[in-house]
């Protein structure tokens, strides 16, 4: 995790930053993951450009693609909602923060709150998809399987949240943009 005083100077690096707001997320999640590995010993950063690319490639969006990069480096990284809202449009850094688990949280609860926000559910269920891929380990352990089938069990219940979200919005109110002015 970065110090207050590293996330500081990079922060102030990307004052100038010209990129777009997707290549703006992933600076922000490689230098937040920087250094950190997964569980199969691979660098962390892999999982967020996973996620990343599978949520440009299902939704077609920059707004989630760049909630997707982001997702874990308030929680993982050391960066506040504070520190993203001033980079980032409000849908980006309130969907992160949706999707930042609080320690007290519950993992029902945490789910729950996710299934209720259109955006965050979208990257959630990019997130779950790549954390059930158990080929990424090198070996799976009854841990790993007990952990896949909850992964399984809130993807189920996202997916079917996802479609009861997309039955009640028109197709304007699904706009990331939209539906963050709207209802965040």
């Amino acid at each position: 995790m970065r110090s207050r005083e590293e996330i500081k100077e990079f922060t102030k690096q990307m004052m100038n930053f010209k990129g777009t707001m997707v290549e703006r997320a992933k600076e922000f999640a490689e230098f937040a993951h920087q250094g950190q590995i997964d569980k199969a010993g691979q660098a962390y950063i892999y999982h967020p450009t996973r996620v990343g690319e599978m949520t440009a490639e299902r939704f077609g969006d920059d707004i989630l693609t760049s909630i997707a990069y982001m997702h874990d480096v308030v929680e993982d990284g050391g960066f506040t909602v504070s520190d993203l809202s001033v980079f980032f449009p409000d849908a980006v850094w309130k969907t992160v923060q949706i999707l930042t688990r609080g320690k007290s949280d519950g993992r029902d609860v945490y789910i729950d709150v996710i299934g209720k926000n259109l955006l965050a559910t979208k990257v959630k269920l990019m997130d779950l998809k790549d954390n059930m891929d158990l080929s990424r380990l090198p070996y799976v352990t009854d841990k790993d399987s007990m952990r896949q089938d909850r992964y399984v069990d809130e993807y189920r219940y996202l997916e079917a949240r996802l479609v009861k979200m997309e039955a009640e919005l028109t197709i304007d109110e699904q706009d990331p943009e939209t539906y963050a002015y709207l209802y965040m």
